[in-house]
This record gives structure tokens, C-alpha cells and sequence, in this order.
């Protein structure tokens, strides 16, 4: 039976607070086409089920206001912080199929995705889509529910400094993102290297071979035969970097880890 004390109203608040602002930022979890009340509600759910599991450590409630709205204002930028970190992770592998899309000569038909609010080409959702069946496959909305809860004990609720924020810890996060788009795109970039390569070839001992009408659609059709033979592996790449990713980068970068 809960008990409405002060300390867990207050905590209560601060955990809502915290769970809204990374449901903000947070991979998939932050689409538009999400209803909002259905945000409203999970974080509700969220901060109902780790408060209770937190009773022992629950903080003061303060009697100023001052204080109740500096820890709301740290909360917020925790929680927006930690579903950036998260979200880094996801940059990553959508920074990798935007270079295939544009290398490939999809990037000239990009449109406006209504759900990301970005430009996006055809080549790109496809991308996005295996990324989204990937991550709920392995359970990613578990991983970060559990990394929510793992920041709660790491960093208790109202005790958040925003200078503690590792700057090494962000540069290595950045520095992953370009290593996962690379690792994701360089398949099919090596095949198109080569396949540019041997047009070059043919342009220098045929002349009158007209190798920029010919040269896209043979691009296009090594690039799509690369990428579905290479599926498994970009499968198998997504979901590591998504395992041994998404659950600690939030903690090493906010210096809870």
C-alpha cells in the first residue's frame, strides 16, 4: 500500500519530471507519432514502479520553493541528457544509411518525414525500419527503462549537477557515432569505390561510352546487391551496437557509470 508522505510526493514528482524530459530525447520513445497522453501516461506508470523500489533513499521534501525548482530544473536536463546520450546511438547508424543514400544517388529524392521532423530519402527508411524491428526485437525499450532505473541508485533523485558531465565521455560518444556510421556504410561504399574505379577504367579507353548515364543505374544496382548480401552483417553490427551501447552510454556520459 503506498504512502503519500512528503518524501514520496515529492520524489514522485522528481522521477515524473526526469522520466518525461528523457521520453523527450530518447530513442524511438520520442516520435511524434506517439500519442502524448500515451507519454503522459507511461511516464506516470514509470515513476510509480521505481519510487517504491527507491523508499529507503527517498529525499527531503524541501519547504522553499526555491529549492523545489532548481531540483525540477536539473531533473529536466538529466532526463533530456540522458535520452540524448541514448539517442547518439541511433544518430549513428541513420548518419551510415544516409551516406549509402547519397553515395547511391537516393539522396536527390529526399522528402520530409512528418514523424522525425528530418529530410529523409527512400534509401533512408529502409534503414530506420530495420533499426526500429532490430531494436524492439532485442528489447531496447526494456534497455531503457533499465538504464532509467539504474541512473535512479547512480544518481538519486534532486542531487543532479549538470557540471559534472563528463567532456571526454562526450567526445568518445561522438567519435562512436562516426565508427558506427562508418562500420554500417562501408560495405557498400567499398563496392561503389570499385565500381567508380572501373568506370573511370572504361570512360579513359572508350571515349564514346557516355559513363554518366551508364555509371548511376550500374552504381544503384551494385550498391542494392551489396546491401542485401551484407544484410546479415549490418544486422548482426546493429544489434551489438545497440546492446553494448544504449544501456551505458547514458551513465558514462552523465559520470554515473
Amino acid at each position: 500500500m503506498l504512502t503519500l508522505s512528503p518524501q514520496f510526493t515529492y520524489a514522485f514528482l522528481l522521477l515524473l519530471i526526469r522520466t518525461s524530459a528523457m521520453l523527450v530525447s530518447a530513442p524511438l520513445l520520442s516520435h511524434r507519432g506517439i500519442p502524448a497522453w500515451t507519454k503522459v501516461g507511461f511516464a506516470v506508470f514509470i515513476a510509480l514502479v521505481l519510487v517504491p523500489a527507491e523508499s529507503e533513499r527517498l529525499p527531503d521534501a524541501p519547504n522553499d520553493f526555491g529549492t523545489v525548482a532548481a531540483a525540477v530544473i536539473a531533473e529536466t536536463l538529466f532526463g533530456l541528457a540522458l535520452g540524448l546520450a541514448m539517442q547518439l546511438v541511433f544518430v549513428g547508424l541513420q548518419m551510415g544509411s544516409q551516406i549509402l543514400g547519397i553515395q547511391m544517388g537516393f539522396g536527390l529524392g529526399s522528402v520530409y518525414d512528418p514523424v522525425t521532423g528530418a529530410q529523409f530519402g527512400a534509401f533512408d527508411q529502409f534503414y530506420a525500419v530495420l533499426v526500429t524491428l532490430v531494436f524492439f526485437t532485442m528489447n531496447g525499450h526494456y534497455m531503457v527503462i533499465q538504464s532509467l532505473a539504474e541512473t535512479v541508485r547512480a544518481v538519486p533523485l534532486g542531487t543532479f549537477n549538470p557540471l559534472v558531465i563528463e567532456s571526454g565521455e562526450i567526445a568518445a560518444l561522438i567519435t562512436g557515432l562516426f565508427v558506427t556510421a562508418v562500420r554500417v556504410a562501408m560495405p557498400v561504399l567499398a563496392a561503389l569505390f570499385l565500381t567508380d574505379v572501373g568506370m573511370g577504367f572504361v570512360a579513359r579507353t572508350v571515349p564514346q561510352a557516355n559513363v554518366l548515364v551508364v555509371g548511376m543505374p550500374i552504381k544503384i544496382g551494385v550498391g542494392m546487391i551489396v546491401m542485401m548480401a551484407a544484410l546479415p552483417l549490418t544486422t548482426t553490427l546493429i544489434q551489438g551496437v545497440i546492446g553494448n551501447e544504449l544501456a551505458g552510454s547514458s551513465q558514462r556520459l552523465l559520470g554515473a557509470g
